[in-house]
């Protein structure tokens, strides 16, 4: 069996090790790569991946475009408007998103967010699936830069929006999600370090660095610390759930692929 992740750049991507660190628990038989694929040739690799691969793990910026290749997309995939998981089964190709159960699975590891408020910084594909993986049980605000794109976003998942810049806003939530790219370079901050306090819960959805600027001032604040390896991993074994119909348990990857990179 033969498995991918497609995106554009895509040499940093983990999925592969994490996925070889998967199929040798299970004793699978699989090998799984990463094909760079720039959003102008995304048509073209899609006309043949049903004579090439099993599964196919899509990212960034794929998710959203990628659904026009599709014969089947699943409920989630048209809540969220974006498909991170395809599935290749005689002929026809199938969507599926296991980014929402990659937020939802990470941050009951930390917390019940039952009840609680949750701020997603952001509104791209990645707030997307926050908010979709968290609206149902927390009250969930989503704040960006720009107002309009955030609102657009709001109204249609049925939630409240605010604009980035109102920090004394975020600061009265109880977990505060990452789901935008700052933070990558290891130096910014999607917020300043005087919003975060010990009692906050902090999701990154970047996973590398490992430790971003947001996650470093929560841990030295004393805040309980959600980092995006979790995510990712969780993600993909929602991923070979689809594909092979079992995985293993995330942590046993998780602890695996962390001792890999230390």
């Amino acid at each position: 069996m033969l498995f991918a992740v497609i995106g554009h750049p895509i040499e940093h991507s983990l999925s592969p090790l994490l996925h070889k660190i998967s199929f040798e628990l299970m004793k699978v038989e699989a090998e799984y790569v990463k094909v760079d694929v720039p959003p102008h040739r995304l048509g073209d690799f899609m006309s043949s991946v049903d004579m090439i691969f099993n599964g196919i793990n899509v990212t960034i910026p794929h998710k959203v475009e990628v659904l026009k290749y599709v014969d089947v997309a699943d409920d989630l995939v048209n809540e969220v408007g974006a498909a991170n998981t395809l599935k290749i089964k005689d002929g026809k190709i199938y969507a599926f998103n296991t980014d929402v159960e990659g937020v939802r699975g990470s941050i009951k590891d930390a917390v019940d967010p039952k009840g609680l408020k949750v701020a997603v910084l952001g509104a791209g594909g990645a707030a997307r699936a926050a908010v979709v993986a968290l609206r149902d049980e927390a009250q969930v605000t989503v704040f960006n830069r720009t107002l309009e794109k955030a609102k657009r976003l709001a109204e249609e998942l049925g939630v409240d929006y605010a604009g980035l810049n109102e920090v004394d806003k975020i600061k009265k939530h109880d977990i505060i999600i990452n789901a935008t790219p700052v933070g990558m370079d290891g130096v910014s901050m999607p917020i300043p370090p005087d919003v975060i306090e010990s009692r906050h819960v902090l999701m990154d959805m970047v996973y590398r660095p490992l430790y971003t600027p947001f996650l470093k001032v929560g841990l030295a604040k004393g805040a309980k610390t959600v980092n995006g390896l979790k995510m990712l991993v969780i993600q993909g074994m929602e991923s070979e759930k689809v594909w092979l119909g079992a995985s293993p348990y995330w942590r046993d990857v998780y602890e695996r692929l962390l001792a890999s990179l230390a």
